[in-house]
């Protein structure tokens, strides 16, 4: 009896030690796993990323003509620029516009969000052509970024007519990539001189 009573004790005190073990290491992973998963800053001095590239997730037009814009980058932003050019000659629709206020940080990045027309007697678009949305972005460590996406024409949001416009390539619009090619750097320097001297005219975009 006293030997039997000897190996119980003994498995009780195996199994204290073992579970104080596993119970040590699930709180030793514990702060290793959230680094892990926790999203580190970008490096300020990277390329700034526009993480919905997507041109649905990033517009949407209007029955009016008007469009909203929700461009998420990677970091903050101190300056934040679009413009609009037509779709088939890239001449320029609307001229180029500060964004200020709109923005929002979310858990995959920060969210900057602008409508335009914003005000009366701005340039109308027509809602059954496309345009390229223009967007020039510039980071707290003097990196820039130029960023396109189509202005698609407004179409209802009914699952038939979602259908249809997928099958239809005319739906999103001309926007040629000649367009594209043009000097980013002289496009953003023309904005940053017009800033410079007050011309830049200011967008109060709502959210």
């Amino acid at each position: 009896m006293r030997r039997q009573s000897i190996t119980t004790s003994d498995r009780r005190r195996r199994l204290r030690r073992l579970g104080a073990a596993l119970l040590l290491a699930a709180l030793a992973l514990v702060p290793s796993s959230g680094t892990a998963l926790a999203q580190q800053p970008p490096d300020p001095y990277s390329p700034i990323v526009l993480i919905n590239e997507d041109d649905e997730d990033l517009i949407e037009r209007k029955k009016d003509g008007r469009f909203i814009a929700r461009p998420l980058f990677d970091r903050e932003l101190p300056a934040l620029y679009y413009g609009v050019r037509d779709g088939d000659s890239g001449e320029w629709i609307v001229p180029m516009y500060r964004v200020r206020g709109g923005e929002k940080e979310r858990r995959d990045g920060w969210e900057y969000s602008f409508e335009y027309p914003f005000e009366d007697g701005q340039t109308e678009l027509d809602p059954e052509r496309p345009y390229l949305l223009v967007i020039l972005a510039k980071s707290w460590a003097e990196v820039n970024g130029d960023f396109y996406a189509v202005i698609p024409v407004h179409q209802p949001g009914g699952l038939w007519d979602r259908v249809l416009r997928a099958l239809d390539p005319e739906i999103w619009g001309k926007a040629i990539a000649r367009w594209l090619i043009e000097g980013a750097h002289g496009t953003l320097c023309g904005v940053v001189e017009r800033a410079a001297d007050g011309d830049a005219e200011a967008c109060e975009a709502t959210p």
